[in-house]
C-alpha cells in the first residue's frame, strides 16, 4: 500500500511553538537574508512555478476560503503544535512499526499485483480508488500552504517546492491513471488508509512550505543537489511506470503482468520504487524540515517491503527467468 503521512504530523518547528501565527511568520521572515545574486535569472522557472500553483491554488486563494484557512490555523495551533514532540515521535514510531509488520509478512498492501479480496471490506474500481486516494495530497498541501503562507515573492522556496509537489501528483493522481491500460480493483480499507496518510503528509509539508514562502529560492549547492536527486528520481519513477503500462497495453490485457526487461529492470524489479525514494530524498534535502525526512522514512518503510514482495512474486510467477535481479538496489537488495 502506498502510505502518504497523517494529520498528527502537521506540526511545526520549535521556534514556532507558543506564539500566534502572525508573530511566528514575522519572526521567521525577519531572520531571512535574500541574496539576489543567487536567484535564477531565467523567467522560465518563475512561469512554471506560477502555473503549477495556479492549477490547484487559484480557487483556494479566493476570499471565500478565508474562513477555512482560519479554521485550519486554529485547529493546528490549538491541538497539534502544543503536542508536536509527542506527535512527531508517534508518527515516526508508527512508520517503523509498519515497516516491521510489512517485512514480517503478517500484512501485505493489497493493491496491484498483491490485491486480495475479503468478506469484510468491499472492493472499488482500481482507477477510481487510486485517483481518490492520491488527489487528496495536492489538495491538502495547497490548503495548508495557503493557511500558513508568509509574505514572499513568486520565486520563494515555498512556492518552488509546492510547484514540484503539484507536478509530481498531477502525474501520479491523474495522468498516469488516465493513461493506464487497466488497474486491478482496490479494497476500500486500502484506499482509506492511503487517504489518511496523504492528509497528514501533505498537511505537515504544506504547513512548512507556508512558512518557507518568506524565504527567497536560491540555487545553492544544497538546492542543486536536491533538484538533481528529485529530477533523476522522478525520471526513473515515471519512465519505469510507463514502461510497465506500455508492455501491458501491447499484450492486449491491461491487467496482465509481464516480466520487464528494460533499463533498470535488468538489475532490479522495482525501479519505480527506487526512483520515488530518491525523488523524495532530494525533496527533503531542499525542504530542510522534519516533515520532508518523515516522508522519506515512510516511503522506505512502505516501499522497501513491497519491493521485496514484488521480487518474491516475480520469482514465483517467472521462475529462473528472473535471474540474479534484486528488488530495489542493484546488486544489494
Amino acid at each position: 500500500m502506498r502510505y502518504n503521512v497523517c494529520i498528527c504530523g502537521i506540526i511545526g518547528q520549535p521556534h514556532r511553538i507558543g506564539g500566534p501565527v502572525k508573530s511566528g511568520v514575522s519572526a521567521y521572515s525577519s531572520k531571512i537574508e535574500m541574496d539576489q545574486s543567487l536567484l535564477p535569472s531565467r523567467p522560465f522557472l518563475s512561469k512554471l512555478t506560477s502555473w503549477s500553483i495556479s492549477v490547484l491554488g487559484s480557487k483556494l486563494s479566493q476570499r471565500s476560503m478565508d474562513p477555512l484557512y482560519g479554521l485550519v490555523r486554529q485547529t493546528v495551533n490549538t491541538y497539534i503544535v502544543p503536542h508536536s514532540t509527542l506527535l512527531k515521535s508517534a508518527w515516526v514510531g508508527l512508520g517503523v512499526a509498519a515497516f516491521g509488520i510489512l517485512t514480517s509478512g503478517l500484512l501485505t498492501a493489497t493493491y496491484g499485483r498483491h490485491f486480495k479480496a475479503n468478506s469484510i471490506f468491499p472492493t472499488i474500481n482500481g482507477k477510481l480508488g487510486w485517483m481518490c486516494q492520491e488527489i487528496v495530497s495536492p489538495i491538502f498541501i495547497v490548503l495548508f500552504y495557503e493557511a500558513f503562507k508568509a509574505p514572499g515573492s513568486t520565486l520563494s522556496t515555498g512556492r518552488v517546492l509546492l510547484a514540484l509537489w503539484i507536478i509530481h501528483y498531477s502525474n501520479r493522481a491523474c495522468l498516469s491513471v488516465l493513461l493506464s491500460p487497466g488497474m486491478k480493483e482496490s479494497r476500500l480499507d486500502t484506499v482509506l488508509e492511503s487517504i489518511f496518510f496523504n492528509l497528514i503528509n501533505a498537511g505537515w509539508v504544506g504547513y512548512d512550505l507556508g512558512y518557507l514562502n518568506a524565504e527567497q529560492f536560491a540555487l545553492t549547492p544544497r538546492t542543486l543537489i536536491g533538484l538533481v536527486m528529485f529530477g533523476a528520481g522522478m525520471g526513473i519513477n515515471i519512465s519505469s511506470d510507463y514502461y510497465l503500462q506500455g508492455i501491458r497495453r501491447k499484450s492486449g490485457d491491461g491487467e496482465k503482468y509481464i516480466l520487464p526487461d528494460w533499463g533498470l529492470y535488468k538489475y532490479i524489479l522495482s525501479p519505480n520504487y527506487a526512483g520515488e525514494t530518491l525523488e523524495w530524498a532530494g525533496y527533503a534535502v531542499m525542504l530542510r524540515q522534519e516533515s520532508g525526512w518523515a516522508f522519506v522514512l515512510w516511503t522506505i518503510c512502505n516501499l522497501g517491503p513491497r519491493a521485496r514482495s514484488n521480487l518474491a512474486w516475480y520469482k514465483e510467477k517467472f521462475g529462473d527467468k528472473v535471474g540474479n535481479r534484486k528488488s530495489i538496489i542493484p546488486g544489494i537488495i
